[in-house]
């Protein structure tokens, strides 16, 4: 009888395992082919397509390096400076960066005088403003008459006069307080021809609004 002692199962199973083993490989091996050979076909099907559009005219790369990697802004060319100020309605308010408001409130032209000596050729006018404070706490901020001034549509200039002419109630230099506000009346000499006229204000902050003076 032989000895079993010194007999051993042969290792089939190992050799099976080793052999699934390398068939995974294979797999994988194959898999990643396919998954490089799609990548290669979508880049040249995007290469190609970008050809076709830049004989039309239009080059898709045409802003690549005018945008952030990371997302941000394009650092394209300024954009032009800003036109004329906003022409705002009669008796709507205008605010500045402060916080300070300015509304016309009355318009007169021609403003009655006598016992004035006009120029030939033109007349006073005379407009009314009410300055508010729409801040409600912090200083109180300033205000000059000379702030305002009449311009026409073709840049023509009228400063306010400062003189012996008073309604009574000339706007005068001062603070307005905050959620306070002040009213008066500012005069102008101006030619009698000029069509129409927009008050023109200019705050502390150095920025123009412009006021139409008629509804």
């Amino acid at each position: 009888m032989d000895d079993l002692g010194s007999y051993r199962v042969p290792r089939e199973a190992q050799l099976g395992r080793e052999i699934r083993m390398e068939e995974r490989r294979s797999a994988n091996r194959l898999a990643l082919l396919g998954v490089g050979g799609v990548l290669l076909l979508c880049v040249c099907l995007c290469i190609g397509i970008a050809g076709v559009l830049s004989q039309t005219g239009f080059d898709p790369f045409a802003n690549v390096g005018a945008i952030s990697i990371f997302g941000g802004e394009p650092t394209a060319t300024p954009r032009a400076a800003r036109g004329e100020p906003t022409l705002v309605p009669f008796g709507r308010a205008v605010r500045s960066d402060s916080g300070q408001r300015v509304t016309v409130t009355a318009y007169q032209r021609p403003l009655p005088a006598e016992g004035i000596e006009i120029p030939d050729g033109q007349e006073l006018v005379l407009v009314t403003v009410r300055v508010d404070n729409s801040r409600t706490t912090g200083a109180p901020l300033k205000y000059d008459p000379e702030d305002f001034a009449l311009v026409t549509e073709n840049g023509e200039r009228y400063e306010v006069y400062i003189g012996g002419i008073t309604t009574g109630e000339n706007l005068t230099a001062g603070e307005v307080g905050p959620g306070e506000n002040v009213k008066g009346d500012l005069i102008f000499f101006v030619y009698s021809d000029v069509p129409e006229f927009q008050l023109a204000w200019t705050a502390a902050d150095g920025k123009t609004r412009l006021m139409r003076l008629t509804r």
